[in-house]
């Protein structure tokens, strides 16, 4: 540091004498030698060059200004002094890893307003300190105003938009666009005062390397924290749901604050870098599972938990579940240096406290000790005490005892011993088993449900449960397997009666009684048996013979109605044409059947076989998305090539993902292009893909022969040996591909434009294989025989295309009678069904006739109306009047408003209305003549009876021309709507 002079930034020859600071980072110049925040900075890794200039002068040039000092008294010394000093700085710098950290430490920057300046500054917020620039070219030149160590800075927000930096020295006042920009900056300087309150050692040696400048579960930038034990570095929010796993699980320190946890054998521990340590944890990671940064807590939750407790996306040993030689294993490779082998052998079930056989060196740390490999001393010792824990999670030998554990709504360290018995329906358990008095039991006939739990629950590596109807549930464990499937099978067998032995022999997963009601009728639930597990559910209904088996992933419909209350309200389950709605009863383990009912029924963020599925078994999501292209996309020019609105996109296949089945894809509210992309992306993130696998697809990529018939035959035997699911899938795709191509002149996309697009789709890769498409192309030019489709069929399937919109041809009735036959609800005598228009608020409600096109109606009006299925509550009044009519027609006084805008401001006024032949009439000037009828000359209004649309109620915006009628009473309005139905009956004859 010391005087120098300095020419002005305007250029002018008079040099102004200033005081220069230099460090690692900065070239700083200030008014003198008190100031502390400088008028200028200059970043060192942005000058490329110092020069000598005359006898005294010299220039620090950066790549888009030169800066002009001269040393002062006219002495060469201290100018060489400084430049030699700049140029080693320099030097250093340049060599320094620091430099590529640079743009990766910054966590905030953007324009503010600054008090005392006239234009607004440029702030970045860059590790510990907050630079200030004059602007946004000025950051990316590397010359700024100044910067302000934010170890003694304190932020306060002051006003709507406005906050203070506080400093020992300085006030910095400043203004954001808005109160939400104000709080992130808040929150992105306070961040910044904690970074700067701590030690950046750590975390620069261990950021060294470029992988673990990036965290290892969702990728966000500049991770400060890591799990000491998983070997993983990660950011502040997946650390905190590290943190909850417990430190059985994962060991959170910090990089920053938890100095003295951080020794040199640790730090060289996590050298080995994320990309190399996810090589083991993350190496089955489907796509659609992987975290982003802006992930959801609910979602970072379920990714945490299913990488390290449950193990999903790991690579598995090849000594998988063989204890001994994964032990073996262990013992031989502490002895190199291969620490991912030994992370790789203790998270796939080596004990890390295994006995070596060598009484000298009997555990794997002395062996790792005795052979001088530090590492992995290290990193077994801080997986001492959390490997059996966290294996615990993942495997199923590691506790042995020898009688069945009871639980009584008690923590786990309160399990104890019992011996149990089970004889004649009658359910014991005994202190020990001489035990001649019992210290509890139930009977069989009590007990609602029996859980069979996932292996590992509850600290045993198999347990069930049973719930009994007092409301009490009895937990019972053992590490034994073949000991708990006998217990599961005897008390199963005692629990279900005779006729329904059929549903407890299949691995369920729960099975016990529950309350049901059939078809409309909510009174007097029957009793039925059910057993679920996976997609299938098993029952046996009151009075039934035998058993039904239904596959929940091909139901109609599932709904829930859910009550104040544990285990209150009920579900209604649709499927082939009967609805069944099972009740809770306030019962404690109805919360288990709704869980299981709703995964069983299909989750759009599994694979294929786990979605919801047609009667095809195809995806309901690719089902409907296909459907829709097919009606309203085939003659779409550029159909799946051009692209949607990518928020609309992602909001579509989140709700088809949360239950395809109640999305409804109407014209008017959803684009092609959108609906197009949904199934792209859909295809192209389900896990697993449509071939099940990246392995499973490499063989269709490898199908080099030239001759087709070989390549043909190869697509044959290779689809024949996907999964059904898969296959059904895969072949709906072609087929409507197919039927796409055949739409080529209108809609450009033939056979190859088509491959071009759904090859990378299909396959999940990044487009640049070729060999994707052309396997799509053979698949779509030679569907016929690939798929084993005649002539006759495929000729059928470009017919239905052709004929697609003809479905929207359905009539009202035809409707009522479709869902009547769903929902299994027999018509009565003296019932009279309907279908009505109905708006979202129920405002107004209108009959259709029943030869009206119900589909077409509904799909033309959008989102504000829907189709109600009802019973017709007039209809019985209206029959009765028109048998006792002669004629169809009717006239009398009636109340008239004709509205253009919102309800409430026009005015009634009488009129004479007249219904007869073809037209509704309205006379204003009325006359009586002598036999007292009335009548008038010319009508006011007039309107043919095939162009009206009768509602009943009154609608907000209806629009122009739009007729309000108002009757004095309910008999009126019957007599009315009975003779516009009559003369509409006519009009439709």
């Amino acid at each position: 540091m010391g005087w120098l002079d300095k020419t002005p930034p305007q250029g002018s020859l008079i040099f102004q004498k200033r005081w220069v600071m230099l460090d690692a980072q900065c070239l700083r110049y200030f008014q003198n030698e008190k100031e502390v925040y400088s008028k200028r900075i200059i970043a060192i890794r942005f000058v490329t060059e110092v020069l000598n200039v005359g006898e005294q002068k010299f220039e620090v040039v950066t790549r888009n200004r030169t800066f002009l000092f001269r040393a002062e008294n006219n002495s060469k010394s201290v100018r060489e002094e400084w430049v030699s000093v700049l140029k080693e700085t320099i030097q250093q710098r340049r060599s320094s890893m620091e430099m590529s950290l640079m743009n990766s430490l910054i966590s905030k920057q953007g324009y503010l307003e600054m008090n005392g300046l006239r234009s607004k500054v440029y702030v970045v917020i860059c590790a510990d300190r907050v630079f200030l620039y004059g602007n946004a070219e000025e950051h990316s030149q590397g010359v700024g105003i100044t910067y302000i160590e934010m170890n003694v800075g304190t932020v306060k927000s002051t006003d709507k938009r406005s906050f203070n930096l506080t400093t020992f020295y300085r006030t910095f006042s400043f203004l954001a666009e808005s109160a939400q920009q104000r709080d992130q900056w808040v929150e992105a300087l306070q961040d910044c005062v904690s970074r700067s309150l701590s030690s950046d050692v750590v975390a620069q040696k261990i950021w060294a390397v470029e992988a673990n400048q990036r965290c290892a579960d969702c990728g966000a930038p500049h991770p400060d924290w890591a799990s000491v034990n998983l070997c993983v570095v990660l950011c502040k929010c997946c650390a905190g749901v590290h943190r909850g796993l417990g430190q059985s699980v994962s060991k959170v320190r910090s990089l920053r604050m938890d100095e003295k946890v951080w020794t040199d054998n640790l730090i060289q521990v996590f050298l080995l870098g994320n990309n190399r340590v996810n090589l083991f944890w993350a190496a089955n990671t489907p796509p659609s599972e992987a975290l982003q940064p802006s992930s959801d807590s609910e979602k970072r939750q379920r990714f945490v938990s299913a990488k390290y407790c449950q193990g999903k996306y790991r690579r598995y040993h090849a000594l998988f579940g063989q204890q001994e030689a994964l032990n073996k294993a262990l013992c031989s490779t502490v002895q190199t240096d291969d620490v991912l082998e030994t992370l790789s052998l203790v998270f796939c079930g080596a004990d890390v406290n295994c006995y070596t056989g060598d009484p000298e060196l009997p555990s794997p740390v002395s062996v790792a000790q005795h052979y001088g490999q530090i590492l992995q001393v290290e990193f077994l010792t801080h997986n001492h005490n959390t490997g059996r824990s966290l294996i615990s999670l993942l495997h199923l030998y590691l506790f042995f005892w020898v009688h069945l554990q009871v639980w009584n709504n008690a923590p786990i360290f309160d399990f104890s011993r019992r011996w149990c018995s089970l004889n004649q329906g009658n359910f014991s358990y005994y202190e020990s088993e001489k035990s001649s008095s019992q210290s509890g039991g139930m009977k069989m006939s009590d007990v609602l449900c029996l859980l069979v739990n996932p292996p590992g629950k509850h600290g045993y590596a198999h347990s069930f449960e049973l719930y009994h109807d007092s409301g009490r549930v009895y937990l019972f464990g053992e590490d034994s397997s073949d000991k708990v499937k006998g217990w599961i099978k005897a008390i199963a067998k005692a629990l279900v009666p005779s006729a329904a032995e059929d549903l407890v022999c299949w691995p369920f997963a729960r099975v016990g009684r529950l309350s049901y009601t059939e078809g409309q009728s909510h009174h007097s639930p029957l009793l039925g048996w059910f057993s679920l597990g996976g997609s299938r559910l098993l029952l046996l209904l009151h009075g039934a013979d035998r058993v039904e088996n239904i596959d929940l992933r091909k139901i109609k419909e599932l709904s829930m109605e859910q009550e104040a209350g544990a285990g209150a309200g009920a579900v209604v389950l649709v499927d082939g044409g009967r609805s069944l709605r099972v009740e809770g009863d306030r019962r404690p383990d109805f919360q288990g059947w709704l869980s299981g009912l709703q995964q069983g029924s299909g989750r759009g963020d599994g694979p294929l076989d786990q979605q919801q599925l047609t009667d095809t078994d195809v995806p309901v999501i690719v089902d409907r998305c296909m459907s829709y292209i097919t009606q309203h996309g085939l003659k779409s020019e550029g159909i799946y090539r051009r692209s949607g609105v990518n928020s609309k996109i992602a909001a579509l296949l989140f709700f088809l993902r949360h239950d395809a089945r109640q999305v409804r894809l109407n014209e008017g509210e959803r684009q092609v292009d959108d609906v197009a992309n949904v199934l792209k992306r859909f295809l192209r993130e389900v896990g697993e893909g449509v071939f099940n696998g990246h392995q499973a697809s490499l063989p269709w990529l490898h199908t080099t022969s030239d001759e087709m018939s070989e390549r043909v035959s190869q697509y044959q035997a290779l689809l024949h040996s996907l999964p059904r699911v898969n296959r059904a899938t895969l072949g709906a795709v072609i087929n409507h591909l197919y039927c796409v191509q055949c739409f080529a002149d209108e809609n450009q996309m033939n056979m190859h434009n088509l491959a071009i697009v759904f090859g990378p789709t299909l396959f999940q890769m990044d487009g640049t294989d070729n060999s994707a498409g052309q396997v799509v192309e053979d698949l779509i030019q030679n569907y016929q025989d690939i798929f084993n489709v005649s002539v006759r069929q495929r000729e059928r399937n470009v017919l239905c295309c052709h004929k697609k919109t003809n479905e929207l041809e359905v009539s009202a009735e035809e409707l009522v009678c479709k869902v009547l036959r769903r929902r299994n609800i027999p018509p009565q005598q003296g019932d009279y069904w309907s279908c009505f228009l109905v708006d979202n608020s129920q405002e107004i409600e209108r009959p259709l006739h029943y030869q009206e096109r119900a589909l077409t109606i509904y799909f033309s009006l959008g989102k504000d109306c829907h189709l109600v299925v009802k019973k017709n509550c007039y209809m019985e009044a209206i029959l009765t009047y028109i048998a006792g009519r002669v004629d169809v027609s009717r006239n009398g006084l009636i109340k008239f408003c004709e509205e253009k805008g919102q309800r409430g401001k026009g005015t009634f006024s009488r009129r004479l209305c007249v219904l007869s032949g073809l037209s509704l009439r309205l006379y204003k000037d009325v006359k009586v003549r002598e036999d007292g009828r009335r009548c008038s000359s010319q009508p006011e209004r007039e309107c043919q009876i095939h162009a009206l649309k009768v509602y009943c109620g009154i609608k907000r915006k209806l629009q122009p021309p739009s007729w309000y009628l108002c009757c004095e009473s309910k008999n009126e309005l019957i007599e009315w709507l009975a003779t516009f139905m009559s003369l509409q009956v006519i009009i439709f004859l």
